[in-house]
């Protein structure tokens, strides 16, 4: 069943967000695999992988990469991107039920803010499958923002300009006490043209996502300000690794 998700995660999402996320590719992709622990050529899961760009750069480096993905727009431009090679392989699949065998993969990334989109449940379900698909031993690692850096550096609005006479307009709500933020979205595009839609994404403290990770049956759960393994804080995104 479709959702407001699946709107923003379509082209909506390659016209305002694609291209323009912050951080280098190459040492979030890399920088994730060391941290899991794993030399090409192990097999890797990316959920979701998006439009495939970190995906991309661990199949150059010589892993075998399933990107999975429940928007069948990103995966097309996933697959456009990546020229026809033997890998990655991409998949259409909801991270919550995903159509891989029990312990199919040494690893399992879930890089840039992933989690939140669909509740405390829904987290639940995806962290439950990513351990299922692993194999014993296998690393989970997840990249994400956490509610104590979002709170310092908060902002009600925020606009950008993409090029071309297109905006993309945001205007936020914090809810400090559910973790919780609402942002009513808008893109105005050249000739006119607007989309709108309302969306609540839940942000974790580190102490929240340990719990739900380890809910899912994860023993040992680390959390770092990086995937260099420096210190958690308020001025660093979170990266959690898990086996």
């Amino acid at each position: 069943m479709s959702d407001h998700w699946d709107q923003l995660f379509d082209e909506l999402y390659l016209k305002t967000y694609a291209d323009r996320e912050p951080g280098d590719l190459r040492e979030e992709a890399l920088g994730a695999a060391q941290l899991a622990g794993v030399e090409p050529p192990a097999e890797v899961l990316d959920a979701p992988c998006g439009y495939g760009r970190h995906s991309l750069v661990l199949a150059e480096a010589g892993y075998r990469v399933t990107g999975a993905d429940r928007s069948q727009v990103l995966l097309d431009e996933a697959r456009r991107r990546s020229g026809g090679g033997d890998w990655p392989q991409w998949v259409r699949a909801d991270h919550r039920e995903l159509p891989f065998e029990d312990a199919s993969f040494d690893a399992v990334l879930t890089l840039f803010s992933s989690l939140g989109y669909r509740g405390e449940e829904g987290d639940r379900a995806t962290l439950r499958e990513l351990r299922r698909v692993l194999r014993p031993g296998g690393a989970l690692v997840v990249e994400t923002q956490h509610r104590d850096r979002i709170m310092s550096i908060f902002r009600e609005e925020g606009w950008q300009d993409l090029g071309r006479g297109a905006l993309r307009l945001e205007a936020r709500r914090m809810d400090y006490a559910a973790g919780e933020i609402e942002t009513d979205f808008m893109l105005i595009e050249a000739d006119g043209s607007r989309h709108a839609l309302t969306y609540r994404l839940r942000l974790y403290t580190s102490t929240e996502l340990i719990r739900l990770v380890q809910d899912a049956g994860f023993a040992r759960v680390e959390c770092f300000g990086g995937f260099d393994g420096g210190p958690l804080s308020r001025e660093t995104r979170l990266v959690l690794l898990a086996r």
